[in-house]
């Protein structure tokens, strides 16, 4: 009888969480528009990493940011090795920047570990250090701050993203829009 209590808890908060990534919560989408202007800032160029990708006001910054979107992109598809790969070309351009936080330190780890599970963990510490450090950095476009309530044992983690579609790095093609847009900043 235990066991089958269990189960049924179990089934029960699966459901619950598959059905509350599906479900769209746009009431809780927050837009922070940035709007400080430097003038005469070294190193301050539009950089635009793609095409539909937010411009940065600084240079190195925006070389960084597209390093950071190439790891979620890896870690969606749960490619390790690219995730590495990524991870090895924003060490490099974080260590280029000032105010890099603890954004070095994730990144290093996701860049040592072939293991997605500690990459994703990781992911997790290296896109609260790109929230803190994406401040005042928009010059234009839209990054979106979007968030997995079932990631990490229901805990929730957010990421980084320059477009609104939910492609989840924590699931990958397990539950890939499994998520929501919580802020936007531009």
């Amino acid at each position: 009888m235990k066991n089958r209590f269990v189960t049924v808890m179990m089934a029960f908060m699966t459901l619950t969480g598959v059905y509350s990534c599906k479900e769209e919560k746009k009431e809780n989408v927050k837009t922070v528009e940035m709007h400080e202007h430097h003038e005469g800032d070294k190193g301050e160029t539009d950089h635009r990493d793609m095409a539909g990708s937010p411009v940065f006001k600084n240079e190195k910054f925006g070389e960084a940011y597209g390093h950071y979107i190439h790891i979620k992109t890896a870690l969606v598809r749960s490619d390790a090795g690219e995730a590495q790969n990524g991870a090895k070309m924003l060490v490099k351009a974080l260590g280029a920047t000032e105010n890099n936080g603890k954004g070095l330190e994730f990144a290093t780890a996701i860049e040592k570990s072939d293991d997605i599970d500690v990459q994703r963990k990781a992911f997790y510490g290296l896109s609260e250090a790109f929230t803190t450090m994406i401040d005042g950095q928009i010059a234009s476009g839209t990054v979106y701050k979007q968030f997995c309530p079932m990631a990490f044992d229901f805990e929730g983690a957010y990421w980084l993203s320059s477009e609104e579609e939910i492609r989840n790095p924590y699931f990958g093609d397990k539950m890939l829009t499994c998520g929501e847009v919580r802020e936007r900043f531009n």
